[in-house]
């Protein structure tokens, strides 16, 4: 299944540390986050942020990248983010090829 590195970063006006309603959208979507990939048939491989940098990072596998952004849009994150996508490889993949 194909891997994909998602970028997601935001304004600090509506960054979930200082504004409480986004928080609220923020824990709804982390804690759905499970539930929605199984629907859209995704498997997130990680996921972290840079606080100070507004920035919040997906590794996923999926079907397809638009699989990926209805998985985005419906668990909510796509809603105050900026988000990119790229179909990447794993490294071990790349080394595997060499």
């Amino acid at each position: 299944m194909p891997t994909f590195a998602v970028n997601m970063k935001h304004p600090p006006e509506s960054c979930p540390m200082f504004d409480a309603e986004v928080r609220k959208r923020f824990k709804e979507a982390i804690a759905r986050r499970q539930e929605v990939a199984a629907k859209h048939e995704i498997k997130v491989l990680s996921g972290c942020t840079s606080i100070l940098e507004h920035l919040i990072l997906f590794v996923v596998e999926a079907p397809s990248q638009v699989t990926v952004e209805d998985y985005f849009i419906e668990v909510g994150l796509a809603s105050w983010n900026n988000i990119e996508i790229k179909q990447v490889r794993l490294v071990e993949d790349v080394l595997r090829t060499l």
